[in-house]
């Protein structure tokens, strides 16, 4: 989560600890549960680090026409969460556009191994030489593993979905495209009836002055 993944870098962490779950899980398929008093904290090492926790509020509220459950961050404001369908989406501050909040689909949970989909979002971002300008980010999300397990800070998940996005960056400066070159191996974990577990998240944008190679993983939460 962390603004979700460190592409959510604002946010601080560091929690050492095993991970536990107590109370009932949320319901079959859901890789995002909203119950009111659920929490989820995580641990960041790399170019940043330390902790945060966030936590699902029993609150609603209404953005670009769609209702999302409001959620608490120790490290930052609010983040906004919908569920609809097997769609998932997040409204939430994004590192890779000037931590400007935007509306993103970040999860699909009914497609399988190797199918993808694509979110277009622009935000105005200062570029070297460019000045700050109206930048377009493309994000390819592809569905890299299904099914798989995986062990993060000593506790085994099991039908962990493996999402990999890849970001293309470009803006118009005086109606000619210009290509804003950028690396990144961004991989997000999210275990079924947890949420996200683990994430790797390497990106580097040099004329936005954008640098960053941490992890984050899930230290302790609660489902309710």
């Amino acid at each position: 989560m962390r603004n979700h993944y460190c592409w959510l870098l604002t946010l601080g962490i560091f929690l050492a600890g095993a991970c536990k779950k107590k109370s009932e899980p949320g319901p079959t398929g859901d890789f995002q549960p909203m119950t009111s008093g659920s929490s989820w904290t995580y641990a960041v090492t790399g170019t940043s680090s330390g902790s945060f926790t966030v936590t699902a509020t029993d609150r609603d509220t209404s953005v670009n026409s769609r209702t999302f459950r409001v959620f608490t961050n120790t490290a930052g404001p609010n983040e906004y969460y919908n569920k609809t369908g097997s769609d998932y989406t997040r409204f939430s501050r994004l590192a890779e556009l000037n931590n400007q909040s935007v509306e993103l689909l970040y999860l699909k949970d009914n497609l399988n191994k190797g199918q993808s989909w694509v979110e277009v979002k622009s935000a105005n971002v200062p570029i070297t030489g460019l000045g700050t300008v109206p930048v377009t980010a493309r994000f390819t999300f592809t569905v890299t593993e299904k099914g798989i397990s995986r062990t993060v800070n000593g506790t085994a998940f099991t039908d962990v979905l493996q999402i990999t996005a890849v970001p293309e960056f470009s803006a118009v400066v005086s109606s000619v495209p210009v290509t804003i070159p950028s690396t990144s191996n961004l991989q997000y974990f999210y275990a079924r009836r947890v949420g996200l577990i683990n994430s790797l998240t390497a990106l580097e944008i040099p004329l936005a002055s954008i640098s960053s190679n941490t992890e984050t993983r899930l230290t302790a939460y609660t489902i309710k």
